[in-house]
């Protein structure tokens, strides 16, 4: 399934082991591609201005899924705002979630593996 949030939680992730590949996206790459994801976008003025189902709701991922990030950089948005202001730019992300194909090593065994 595909999901569409403003941010993401280590909650979302019900299983111990998974890895995850991440791109950048355009914005016209993101709407293409998320056209139709689940909305779980959590600010109700982000979601007006993009087009989005505001969703709050909480979700849970699982692997094959593809979460899409909007991600806001440089300032922040104003409740009810109805543009992005000048000081405010979209990072737009795409993730792949999977099951982890390695064992995750801690660095105390990578420490010890070199001597």
């Amino acid at each position: 399934m595909k999901f569409i949030s403003n941010s993401d939680s280590p909650n979302m992730f019900p299983f111990k082991d998974w890895d995850m590949k991440c791109h950048q996206l355009t914005e016209d790459e993101f709407q293409f591609l998320s056209e139709d994801a689940f909305s779980h976008m959590k600010n109700k003025s982000l979601a007006k201005i993009l087009g989005i189902a505001y969703n709050p709701s909480p979700f849970t991922l699982r692997p094959g899924d593809i979460l899409f990030i909007v991600h806001l950089t440089g300032g922040r948005l104003p409740e009810n705002a109805e543009t992005i202001p000048e000081d405010v730019v979209l990072e737009f992300y795409c993730y792949r979630i999977m099951e982890s194909e390695t064992p995750l090593i801690r660095e105390e065994e990578i420490y010890m593996e070199e001597f």
